[in-house]
C-alpha cells in the first residue's frame, strides 16, 4: 500500500501536514486523488475551512445561495520512495483574482 503524507503551503490550509494510505479513504487520500496523484504542476481546488464549518452547521437550503471565496494549490515538489510519497500543494492566490473576473 502507497503511503501518502500531503504538505499545503499558504492559503486557508498552510502548514498542514496530512497522511494517509492510498486505498484507505482519508483527506491525504482525497488531495491525493484530486490532484492526479500528486502529478507536478497540477492545479486543484479546495473548498476553506469557513466554508465547511458554514455548510456543515446551516445545512444546505434550495432557497439560499451560497458563494464561497475559492481556493486554487497547485503542485509543486514531489518524491516518491518506494512504498512511500510526499507532495507539496502552494497556494495560488492570483488564481482567486483571475476566477473572479471570468
Amino acid at each position: 500500500m502507497l503511503k501518502i503524507t500531503f504538505e499545503f503551503v499558504g492559503g486557508p490550509k498552510d502548514g498542514r501536514i496530512l497522511c494517509g494510505t492510498l486505498g484507505e479513504p482519508s483527506d491525504a487520500e482525497r488531495y491525493y486523488l484530486f490532484s492526479n496523484h500528486g502529478a507536478f504542476g497540477h492545479r486543484f481546488k479546495v473548498a476553506s475551512p469557513y466554508a465547511v464549518e458554514t455548510l456543515a452547521s446551516e445545512q444546505l437550503k434550495d432557497q439560499k445561495k451560497y458563494h464561497f471565496q475559492q481556493h486554487f494549490y497547485v503542485v509543486t515538489d514531489r518524491l516518491e520512495d518506494g512504498d512511500e510519497v510526499w507532495v507539496r500543494a502552494e497556494h495560488l492566490p492570483e488564481a482567486v483574482k483571475s476566477s473572479r473576473s471570468s
